[in-house]
């Protein structure tokens, strides 16, 4: 086998790709980006389709369809160049951070705690799907809200129970969180 057969068996159809497809301007953005949320709901329930909605799913059924939502994440960025890439996945973390702003504004205080939780499990799913394709600068500015809700969550388990209910709490926020925990802070 040649050398460049070689290595476009490892790197992938995008190797000697050169061509890219260019976003001038906001408003192509925008459609770019409506395109990108299409085809993410489409590929999602595509995905969640396949298995009974009544049936609990195991471990590896779960991993096979993340690896099968990621590759096709991967495959559908491949042909934007990595600046629209950034952009793209971006912005669909900014929509849900913007989400997170307007549960500020709930008065209710167990129907606040619970969006909030719904928004946690949702911003650390978006964030696992969306993290190989952000930069570290993005990384580290999208990870720090959830690092700052990981400390208050921290803070209140240490505060209200008993030291074995704890550490298990503890463990399991940690397991939760494990995603953005890696992530260096953002130096101010």
């Amino acid at each position: 086998m040649g050398e460049a057969k070689r290595r476009k068996q490892i790197l992938g159809d995008t190797y000697g790709q050169t061509s890219f497809i260019l976003i001038k301007g906001e408003r192509q953005f925008e459609e770019h980006f409506q395109k990108f949320c299409q085809a993410w709901e489409h590929k999602l329930k595509e995905i969640s389709g396949a298995s009974e909605a009544e049936a609990e799913l195991s471990d590896a059924e779960i991993q096979e369809k993340d690896q099968t939502f990621q590759a096709w994440l991967t495959q559908y960025l491949q042909d934007y160049r990595p600046q629209d890439r950034e952009r793209l996945t971006g912005g669909l973390l900014d929509f849900l951070y913007a989400e997170m702003e307007k549960l500020e504004q709930e008065e209710d205080p167990e129907k606040l705690q619970q969006k909030i939780s719904n928004w946690v499990l949702e911003a650390l799913t978006l964030f696992t799907l969306l993290k190989p394709h952000l930069t570290v600068e993005q990384q580290q500015d999208y990870a720090h809200p959830l690092l700052e809700l990981y400390e208050i969550m921290l803070n209140e388990v240490k505060e209200d129970m008993a030291t074995e209910q704890k550490e298990e709490a503890q463990k399991s926020l940690a397991e939760m969180f494990a995603v953005c925990l890696d992530i260096p802070a953002v130096e101010e």
